[in-house]
């Protein structure tokens, strides 16, 4: 059969439909913008889960025309059954401004980008000059047409443009800002936040705010950047965060439509493989697929690979990596090695803010589809803490890249950490602790050792730097016998020796000899071996190592004695 061809890139629903590409029905987006959103909505989603498409159809449902000429899109969609579907349906005007290309150096190259924005939108609504409009509004509406209004004018030009519409049409116009944002983000990347955080306060909260020439305005983003700053005054927003169950269908696919898409193009078999790559996002209480990534394996002839995380910038993530706090690289190699973390979460986040605490690292994690929350509950402060994890393998990815540059970063390369890998499989455990060595040196820099949980923080480097022995399963803290082990590493495919290693902080009273003898005694009263031998491994390789500040110390048990 004829296959539909895939939307890889279509964010217009006119286009989409007209042109018969392959379309998951989300209409249903519209009757809830109506029924459970209010008269300004935000819906902070992560890049390519179809913020823009979702504005784009909102218009073409709600945009009053002469001839009704966009209700053809909408037949055999669900939208049709709505019972206000007569009573909404091309009814209003409507404004639709997106800011996600508004990108620049500087505040005037950004504003500029901006400008555009607006220039093509008043063009659209170009008819309003045939109105009896005030001498001044006709020159303030050329002006924008021109790319010749000034800052202030632009600040005011939503407000403006609603007014004029609503007398045109006698009926108040639908408002939307897509990837409202962008511009912000920018901004903190290249120096010039506050500028922007003022510009876009005005920007939004004349047309916003208190605005009776305005049906309802839906805002989407990826962050909510912090109210006190951009949504100053701004009391009649309701935030629909992925935290929320309202409209948790309506962004990325569920899994019941991945499913039917991939039978519609052959790929059913792979459906297991899809779900561990690009499923695993938590929007309220659904599990959903990233669309970008689903459609792009479609797209590739079944390819797996990392598809999303490669359409956007992962600078400020690294940044905040780097130089925020250690518990944040302790947990993000904690994170990779399957072990969740938990963590408050703040939807009020503001960009100078971001290193502050790890409470809003993470949150930006989240937000920006880094992560995913499930399990909330309420801690002892009365704050609701959630369990944070990697949503799928494709995410994972972008941790592992990151935790490779921390290390390629140092003097110490890729090729010293394959050697000392290779030290390790052979059981050269003289010429592993060397290379150990060399690269607790100079890599340590990185992390905090100081701190009251020192072992952690050796433990999760260590962690980090066996996630590159792809040929074992890596894991932590988990029970075994009669405790919970440091790191063990059990070989992929039931064959091999396994390791168990145990980390011990050398203290000030005892000597390098007594805290490592301890450690080893410590796998054997716990019985640290007991979940390998379960499992049929008998050749364990059993491990102490004991630090202290920059210097490491390995210890193995003596090979038994030959009768």
């Amino acid at each position: 059969m004829d296959r539909k061809k895939l939307p890889i890139g279509i964010s217009d629903y006119k286009e989409l439909i007209e042109e018969d590409y392959y379309y998951v029905d989300k209409t249903d987006f519209i009757r809830q913008i109506i029924e459970e959103g209010s008269k300004i909505t935000l819906l902070p989603r992560p890049r390519r889960f179809g913020k823009t498409l979702n504005l784009s159809t909102l218009r073409y449902f709600f945009e009053k025309t002469e001839g009704n000429v966009y209700r053809p899109l909408f037949e055999g969609k669900s939208i049709e059954q709505w019972k206000d579907f007569d009573r909404y349906q091309g009814k209003y005007p409507v404004i639709l401004v997106t800011l996600k290309d508004c990108k620049g150096d500087t505040f005037e190259a950004t504003l500029s980008q901006i400008k555009i924005q607006m220039q093509q939108e008043f063009d659209r609504h170009r008819y309003l000059l045939d109105d009896d409009l005030s001498e001044l509004d006709r020159q303030w509406f050329s002006q924008i047409l021109m790319l010749q209004a000034d800052e202030v004018m632009i600040q005011n030009s939503l407000l403006f443009l609603s007014g004029l519409l609503a007398t045109h049409w006698d009926m108040p116009p639908l408002v939307l800002l897509d990837e409202y944002d962008t511009p912000i983000h920018v901004a903190f990347d290249k120096g010039y936040y506050d500028r922007m955080i003022g510009f876009m306060r005005n920007f939004m909260s004349l047309v916003f705010k208190d605005n009776t020439d305005i049906f309802r305005g839906v805002i989407t983003g990826i962050l909510r950047v912090s109210k006190e700053s951009i949504f100053s005054g701004l009391n009649n927003i309701d935030v629909d965060t992925i935290l929320e169950l309202p409209m948790c269908t309506s962004f990325g696919f569920t899994q019941e439509e991945t499913d039917q898409m991939l039978t519609d193009y052959s790929f059913g078999g792979q459906k297991d493989e899809v779900k561990n790559w690009y499923n695993g996002y938590l929007f309220g209480d659904q599990t959903v697929y990233n669309p970008w990534s689903v459609l792009s394996f479609i797209n590739k002839g079944g390819v797996l690979a990392p598809y999303w995380v490669n359409t956007g910038s992962d600078v400020l993530l690294r940044h905040l990596l780097a130089d925020g706090p250690s518990q944040i690289r302790m947990g993000v190699e904690s994170l990779i090695q399957g072990e969740p973390i938990r963590s408050v979460i703040n939807d009020k986040l503001a960009f100078p803010d971001l290193l502050a605490k790890p409470t809003n690292i993470w949150s930006f994690m989240l937000f920006s589809g880094y992560l995913k929350a499930s399990d909330p509950v309420l801690n002892n402060d009365d704050l609701i803490e959630y369990e944070l994890q990697i949503p799928n393998r494709e995410v994972k990815t972008v941790y592992r890249t990151i935790i490779q540059s921390w290390i390629d970063g140092g003097p110490v390369k890729n090729d010293r950490l394959e050697l000392m890998l290779q030290a390790l499989r052979a059981g050269d455990i003289e010429y592993f602790e060397e290379l150990l060595n060399d690269f607790v040196v100079h890599t340590f820099s990185y992390y905090d050792t100081n701190g009251r949980e020192p072992e952690k923080v050796y433990q999760a480097f260590l962690l980090g730097l066996l996630a590159g022995m792809s040929d074992y399963e890596v894991s932590s803290n988990r029970e075994s016998g009669f405790g919970r082990y440091d790191i063990l590493l059990r070989p992929k495919g039931g064959k091999g020796q396994a390791v168990i290693m145990e980390l011990k902080r050398l203290r000030p009273t005892e000597t390098v000899e007594k805290a490592l003898s301890s450690a080893l005694q410590q796998i054997e009263d716990k019985q640290y071996d007991a979940v390998l031998r379960q499992d049929g491994f008998t050749d364990i390789l059993k491990m102490a190592i004991t630090f202290d500040g920059k210097r490491v110390w390995i210890k193995i048990p003596p090979a038994p004695a030959r009768m």
